[in-house]
């Protein structure tokens, strides 16, 4: 059986936690965002995000076929700004509506609709 620890040496061990503690203070201040917010900080697209995840450092919270992806945002600000995966500016491109081919059947006409009253 092992003899209990002194009160001065769970003070000393006590305080030399506290100062441990104070020196890892990145430890204690990550910050996880999703993909989405991430692009928005890099100013890339999401799917560059997602294709770029395991260099990004992606942590996977949760399981099955789709776990959701976080991401540190220091340590992915750190490995997008190394040479090897700067990101390329993505620009907006604006969404367009599917256009009808010249092979495409003829659109039914609208009638409006008369009361019954």
């Amino acid at each position: 059986m092992t003899a209990p620890l002194p009160a001065e040496a769970v003070d000393a061990i006590a305080r030399r936690v506290v100062e441990l503690l104070r020196e890892e203070p990145a430890m204690t201040t990550r910050r996880l965002v999703d993909a989405s917010t991430l692009a928005t900080i890099l100013g890339v697209d999401r799917a560059w995000v997602y294709e770029n995840a395991a260099d990004l450092g992606a942590y996977r919270i949760g399981t099955g076929d789709r776990p959701r992806l976080r991401f540190d945002v220091d340590r992915a600000l750190a490995a997008s700004q190394d040479e090897h995966q700067a990101p390329a500016p993505v620009v907006a491109q604006p969404r367009r509506r599917p256009t009808r081919g010249a092979d495409a059947a003829p659109l039914l006409p609208i009638r409006a609709r008369r009361d019954a009253a």
